[in-house]
C-alpha cells in the first residue's frame, strides 16, 4: 500500500536521488554519470530544500520512500529547465524504477495540484523530455505546451 506524506528539509538527500531519476532516458536511465547532480542547473532542484516556497510530497511503500513530487520557486539567475517566470514554481516528480506503472506518479501529481490550487498560486510549470511517456500524464492533468526545445519541452498549468 502506498501512503503519501509531506516532505521536509530532511528529505533533501532523497530529493537528490529523485532528481537523478527524473532525468529521463529512453533506456530507463543510468546512462548519465551521477556527478551530473552537482551541476548548478541540476543542483537547484534539490539543494537546500526547505526554502520559502518549497513544497514536497513523498510516496511511501512499507515506510520506504519510493517517489516524490516537489515544487520550487526560482529566480531568472538560477532558473531550471522548466522556468516560466519567477512567480511560477517549477514542479519535479519521480518514482523509483521498481515502483513505476502503479499509479504512484499520478497520486503524487494529484496531491501536489490539489495543494497548489488551495494556495492561490496562478500556475506551475515543468520540463519534460519530448519522448518521455510521462508527458501524457501531465497532459491528462491539464498541462499544456508553452515552449519546445530540441529534446524537451516546458509545460504549464493554470491553477486559478
Amino acid at each position: 500500500m502506498i501512503t503519501i506524506r509531506d516532505g521536509a528539509p530532511a528529505d533533501e538527500f532523497f530529493l537528490k536521488e529523485m532528481t537523478y531519476q527524473a532525468i529521463y532516458s529512453p533506456e530507463g536511465g543510468g546512462f548519465l554519470p551521477r556527478k551530473i547532480l552537482e551541476e548548478p542547473a541540476i543542483r537547484r532542484y534539490y539543494a537546500d530544500f526547505g526554502r520559502e516556497g518549497d513544497v514536497a510530497f513523498i510516496a511511501l511503500s512499507d515506510d520506504k520512500a519510493v517517489g516524490a513530487v516537489w515544487v520550487r520557486l526560482a529566480t531568472t539567475a538560477q532558473k531550471g529547465y522548466g522556468f516560466v517566470r519567477s512567480d511560477v514554481p517549477e514542479l519535479a516528480i519521480a518514482v523509483l524504477p521498481a515502483f513505476r506503472g502503479r499509479g504512484i506518479g499520478t497520486a503524487l501529481l494529484e496531491q501536489m495540484l490539489t495543494h497548489l490550487h488551495a494556495t492561490g498560486l496562478e500556475a506551475v510549470s515543468l520540463s519534460v523530455s519530448r519522448s518521455n511517456p510521462a508527458r501524457k500524464l501531465y497532459e491528462r492533468h491539464g498541462f499544456s505546451l508553452v515552449k519546445n526545445q530540441k529534446n524537451s519541452c516546458t509545460m504549464l498549468i493554470g491553477l486559478t
